[in-house]
């Protein structure tokens, strides 16, 4: 069953931009549940498709891009712009949370550093970035960076691709798992990571649409999807 759902999808269907707009689609629909139907399993579960393919889509603009210190720097600046809107979104204004783009933006500096680095610096920074990520309260954690690199290194693998993510997945879920208890609904929510994987596995390598307005709509799209949703909910609640 798990083979014939992972391993046997061989036509190829979406392009980046249609996977980005899939990510985009979960994202608003998981955010919209956590503000607005906090109850609804069914809705953070879809949720669950955004940040694979948001990190498989970071590990593919590395590889495409002419200038990795622009990529870095817009992915800051716009992680930046992110961060008030986030922390009401979350409503945590004690422990300050940091959104998702900065732990994607972790991902992509362990590849440059890896990748263009001295063997020092290709194991400690990537190891710095992650246990940073993980205990500094960003999104998705060490979890997210590591993702952002498996997914890089084994891009050109399906297979390795497959196996790799499936267990971080399966490790970050049995975090929430031994800390918040089998009875809790968490750990199946984040167990739902899985089926990003066939998605992901229907990328046709293709750029799709691409112009001004789509190469700076999804990075847009984060922090005004998310200011929008707070000042509804301060509005309707």
């Amino acid at each position: 069953m798990v083979y014939n759902i992972f391993m046997r999808i061989t036509r190829k269907y979406f392009d980046a931009f249609q996977l980005k707009l899939i990510a985009a689609c979960a994202m608003l629909i998981d955010h919209t549940a956590h503000l607005f139907f906090p109850a609804d399993i069914y809705l953070r579960c879809i949720g669950r498709l955004a940040f694979p393919i948001f990190a498989f889509m970071v590990a593919i603009g590395y590889s495409k891009t002419r200038d990795v210190k622009k990529y870095i720097t817009r992915m800051f600046i716009f992680a930046l712009i992110a961060q008030i809107p986030y922390v009401y979104l979350l409503g945590d204004f004690e422990n300050i949370p940091f959104n998702v783009i900065f732990t994607l933006l972790f991902g992509l500096i362990s590849i440059y550093v890896i990748d263009k680095g001295k063997p020092l610096f290709a194991i400690t920074v990537p190891i710095a970035l992650a246990l940073l990520a993980e205990f500094g309260g960003f999104d998705h954690s060490a979890f997210g960076v590591f993702m952002v690199i498996a997914l890089y290194y084994t891009k050109d693998s399906k297979v390795l691709r497959n196996i790799t993510a499936s267990i971080l997945i399966l490790l970050f879920t049995s975090t929430y798992l031994f800390t918040m208890g089998i009875n809790s609904f968490v750990w199946i929510i984040i167990l739902f990571y899985l089926f990003t994987i066939p998605v992901i596995n229907l990328y046709n390598e293709k750029k799709g649409i691409s112009n001004t307005f789509t190469r700076w709509f999804f990075y847009i799209f984060y922090p005004s999807h998310i200011l929008i949703l707070v000042l509804l909910k301060y509005i309707l609640l």
